[in-house]
């Protein structure tokens, strides 16, 4: 019997992820997304919660490594990164974390890559650099690459795989051309195929691949129109669709068709703007099915397609940020929702598992400030209810006034003023149970009182007020502290009492007490060192802040006024500029503050309640929720919301206990737990929820 070569290619490539990816779920759903960030050096992480994404922390590459392309293999094990300057970095993904872990060994090659793609059997990597193309084995097991071959190739800065034959395609921004290449995937060879190249429009810059391998579209960034082709399936050739080129906008860059080959979606970067087409499966035209997508006032230069939901994901190069917009049947986009990205983002990828990401109620810490210890409870998913950990209360430095927990939940930190130290414990997850890291405590400022921690625990910092000082610490595998370079750092505002980081962990803010005041500080994704950018004015004493898990707006309590500040958050510089509708009325003397992990509610905790509010997420706005305030609590010291949204949790200092609610998911509103407070250490300062990820 004889075979073409798209369907022997289609044979070996069922039977290689049979035996290759073994065990794996025949129904993959997306669960992170990760975005490059060009000069930030940096891929951001992010959990895929139906049609929005939650910051879960970020990778530093490298050094001027300017990373510009990712590929995550079939089978959701490992992560390439393409580097604007060096080479190509490869990460294991922790399947349930969405963390990433390098690969021995990494980078791979040298020199300037400008696009990355794996073969449909996860077999090879396929690069596009200064050099050429470059094919390289990937070690299942461990992530390592081998080099394959290599084909001359003219800045090749888009590279497109056949889904269903062993086709290579890449777009020569400078020749103005496509090239194609037969793939010998076991020996990693390339050769031309015939009539390669051919030409294309002026400055083609992305290539988009029909997943059924019958068309192939090509964005022409200098002509500012998409050339389409046909593939021949035994030869692979192309020839142009009639009526080819079609239509674009000012400068397209990025393209990418959905799932189903109905559509595909040009962005134009110039032009701020997402070209919609229909496509004829018959011909492979393009027809515009609406105008143009406005991206506002970001350059959508890289896009991706839930492979099973109608969404697109964009990431806006200009506004740091990544875009969820949805698609109609009609093929029409619309907007969901946005985050920030921790740079400039160029690209996106996407990892799947067997199920979406979900979170369940684990764990609560309470610091205690007049019995020097953490308080561990294990809780009840179900009910809320809180039980004694085996071995709580464990002991911290003296008189700790603040404690955090990073998102994983690996970590606990306090900043115990008494004896100017932070206390730095690991957790045991399957018990909650506390162990001191090695080193622990560690020396702080004179008397540091908040502490804040970015999402994956890279740094730590705390504030002391009497010195007007920062405190600054990279965080070790172990929970160690070791201090960044130039720490302590003067602080520019009088009385800091509180800090907080953006969800992205780019931005460092600081409540000052005494100066009225918001100092910003850019942290660096290398060393942890801080730059000032500013600061803004905050009423008369602000002492506590949040931040919408988008990263855009931040609210600070002002004890002075007892008022809610609220503030629009710059994606760029991180400055903050006050919203039209700030200050809203507080109550009750609060001293805590919260938004909750969907960004879609405030609260605050004050002397005998606490007090909700609906964020409208468009304009920052607050609006009481109905029923608010809710109680009873006994002078609030602190409260946490648990990233399963199921329950809130106040720590009194009145009667040394911890207050728990239930929140109501669709109304915001809360209703006391059955079984009344439970029991804390005595005097209760600060109070945070662990949440596991499945």
């Amino acid at each position: 019997m004889q075979f073409d070569s798209r369907t022997m290619f289609l044979f070996l490539a069922m039977i290689s992820s049979a035996l290759g990816e073994a065990g794996a779920s025949p129904v993959l759903t997306p669960r992170f997304a990760y975005a490059a960030n060009g000069p930030d050096d940096t891929v951001s992480i992010f959990a895929i919660e139906r049609a929005q994404l939650r910051a879960v922390g970020y990778v530093y590459v490298g050094l001027h490594t300017n990373p510009g392309a990712v590929a995550v293999t079939p089978s959701q094990k490992f992560l390439y990164v393409a580097s604007g300057r060096s080479g190509v970095f490869g990460y294991s993904i922790n399947a349930t974390l969405g963390t990433l872990t390098a690969v021995p060994g990494s980078p791979f090659g040298t020199g300037q890559q400008f696009s990355i793609a794996v073969t449909a059997s996860g077999q090879l990597l396929i690069t596009g650099s200064s050099r050429g193309i470059s094919t390289y084995f990937i070690d299942p097991g461990s992530g390592v690459l081998t080099p394959g071959g290599s084909v001359a190739s003219q800045n090749p800065t888009s590279i497109a795989i056949d889904p269903q034959a062993p086709f290579i395609y890449a777009a020569s921004r400078t020749g103005d051309s496509i090239a194609g290449f037969a793939l010998d995937e076991k020996s990693g060879t390339l050769a031309s195929l015939p009539t390669s190249p051919i030409a294309a429009g002026t400055g083609p810059s992305a290539i988009a691949m029909d997943p059924f391998g019958k068309f192939l579209y090509v964005a022409n960034a200098g002509s500012a129109n998409v050339s389409a082709y046909s593939i021949a399936a035994k030869t692979g050739v192309l020839a142009e669709v009639s009526g080819s080129p079609f239509p674009a906008g000012s400068n397209p860059v990025s393209a990418v068709l959905t799932s189903s080959g109905k559509f595909l979606f040009v962005g134009n970067s110039t032009e701020k703007t997402i070209s919609q087409y229909g496509i004829d499966r018959t011909t492979g035209a393009l027809v515009s099915i609406a105008s143009s997508f406005s991206t506002g006032p970001a350059g959508p230069l890289g896009l991706t397609v839930h492979p099973r939901e109608p969404l697109l994901y964009v990431a806006d190069h200009d506004a740091s940020e990544i875009r969820v917009l949805g698609i109609t049947k009609a093929g029409v986009l619309f907007n969901e929702s946005s985050i920030r990205s921790r740079g400039p983002a160029t690209a996106i990828a996407l990892a799947a598992g067997s199920s979406a990401v979900a979170y369940v109620p684990r764990f609560v810490y309470e610091s205690n400030a007049l019995s020097s210890d953490v308080w561990g409870y294990q809780v009840s998913a179900g009910t809320g209810s809180l039980a004694v950990i085996n071995g709580s209360p464990f002991l911290t430095g003296g008189a700790p006034l603040g404690i955090v927990c990073d998102l994983a939940g690996r970590f606990v930190f306090t900043a115990n003023s008494g004896d100017g130290s932070i206390s730095a414990f690991t957790i045991n997850s399957q018990t909650g149970a506390l162990t001191r890291a090695p080193g622990s405590p560690f020396p702080a400022a004179n008397q540091p009182r908040a502490i804040a921690v970015d999402a994956n625990a890279h740094y730590l910092y705390a504030v002391d007020p009497g010195l007007n000082r920062i405190s600054g610490f990279a965080i070790s595998a172990n929970g160690s502290l070791h201090p960044v370079p130039g720490s302590p750092f003067a602080n520019k505002g009088t009385g800091p009492t509180g800090v907080a980081i953006d969800p992205r962990g780019k931005i460092l803010y600081v409540a000052n007490a005494g100066s009225g005041t918001l100092s910003v500080y850019q942290i660096n994704a290398r060393t942890g060192v801080l730059a000032y950018s500013g600061s803004a004015a905050a009423g008369e004493a602000p002492v506590a802040m949040a931040i919408n898990p988008q990263g855009k707006y931040l609210f600070a309590l002002d004890r002075s006024s007892n008022k809610i500040l609220g503030y629009a958050v710059d994606a760029v510089s991180g400055l903050v500029s006050p919203l039209p509708d700030a200050p809203s009325p507080g109550a009750g003397s609060p001293d805590s503050i919260a938004v909750d992990p969907l960004g879609q509610r405030v609260y605050t905790a004050g002397e005998a309640a606490v007090n909700g509010y609906t964020l409208f997420g468009n304009i920052g706005r607050l609006k009481p929720l109905s029923g608010s305030p809710f109680g009873p609590v006994g002078a609030a010291s602190w409260l946490t919301i648990g990233l399963s949204e199921s329950f809130l949790w106040v720590s009194n200092r009145d009667d040394n206990t911890i207050s728990g609610f239930a929140i109501n998911k669709a109304t915001g509103s809360l209703a006391p737990l059955s079984g009344g407070a439970a029991a804390a250490g005595q005097g209760p300062s600060s109070i945070q929820g662990v949440d596991g990820i499945e």
